[in-house]
């Protein structure tokens, strides 16, 4: 993994923690792997180290910040009068109040930036790995394009890493490859073998391993890539045509219970209060909770949907 310089406050926490990530991370091959493949250019002791010394800086500082609440915020707040109070009394801070705070800044915010570090590297991990995954079958076309025009497996690499702006993630793992080749003169196939193994997408992993293949057996890459980069093309017809029949499903769907639906449960409800006599505050609160509440509620599970859909065929 290609490391660069510690900032101050990884070195300051690599000084005070570093026994603790060294502990921690004793014999750790899988968090390893994830830093690797999610691109975190820190060794495992210094990622926990770095997330440790956070945890302890919030429990440090909403500890400091309870007590200035308590001890001094809190008795000034006390004596102000309350003007909502007709017999002119102060404010008043619940006990209750004081310990939700406490617990929030205490407890509540290291627990979640433990639990944000912890989980870093596995969603970073398949960010990267679901963005290969969606431009493989553009990269792959590309490759065979250069290919096609003599273009060697160095040239490839070093033009695919220059542009990012279109292949996204694999722009990075070529650009480690290029970089790997021409800088610490590493050998096409010792290369490849490397970025395999740091991929976090199985299918550029098998599309690097079929590479590797056709090198050391001696067949023709131009093959190879045109092979592959149809294989890759019709995969990506039939992921977008089955894309296309969800979103024709959900449009169905968005139909009956987005549009339909809000009408005839408004239609339903001022009848209803019209009709009703008792209760008539009730159904008023009911529809009130319809229209901001339940309809919008709605609508923004439908947008992710159609989001989440949309940007599977996406090409960024």
């Amino acid at each position: 993994m290609a490391l660069v310089g510690l900032t101050g406050f990884e070195t300051f926490s690599r000084v005070l923690l570093g026994w603790f990530g060294r502990m921690v991370t004793k014999d750790s091959v899988e968090l390893k792997n994830q830093l690797i493949k999610a691109r975190i250019p820190l060794l495992p002791e210094d990622y926990v180290a770095t997330s440790a010394m956070q945890v302890v800086l919030a429990f440090l500082g909403g500890i400091a910040f309870s007590l200035v609440f308590v001890g001094v915020l809190v008795p000034q707040i006390e004596t102000m009068p309350d003007p909502t109070k007709p017999e002119g009394g102060n404010f008043e801070i619940s006990d209750m109040v004081q310990y939700a705070l406490i617990g929030l800044l205490v407890f509540a915010l290291p627990g979640l930036i433990a639990l944000v570090q912890f989980l870093t590297p596995a969603l970073l991990e398949s960010s990267r790995g679901t963005n290969m995954d969606r431009q493989i079958p553009f990269a792959a076309s590309y490759v065979s394009a250069m290919a096609a025009a003599n273009a060697t497996p160095s040239m490839t690499f070093k033009s695919l890493a220059r542009n990012k702006d279109i292949y996204g993630e694999i722009s990075n793992e070529a650009a480690w490859i290029y970089h790997s080749m021409e800088f610490m003169g590493r050998d096409l196939v010792t290369t490849l073998k490397e970025a395999v193994e740091r991929t976090p997408s199985e299918r550029f992993a098998e599309f690097v391993q079929g590479i590797i293949g056709t090198v050391t057996s001696g067949g023709n890459l131009k093959l190879y890539f045109l092979n592959r980069s149809e294989y890759y093309a019709q995969q990506n017809r039939v992921h977008v045509k089955d894309v296309l029949q969800q979103m024709a499903l959900f449009s169905e769907a968005y139909v009956v219970v987005a549009v339909a639906l809000p009408i005839f449960a408004m239609i339903i409800a001022v009848i209803t209060f019209w009709v009703s006599g008792a209760g008539m505050k009730l159904e008023q609160e009911h529809m009130y909770i319809l229209v901001f509440g339940g309809f919008p509620v709605i609508q923004l599970i439908f947008s992710g949907l159609f989001y989440s859909l949309s940007m599977e065929v996406s090409n960024d």
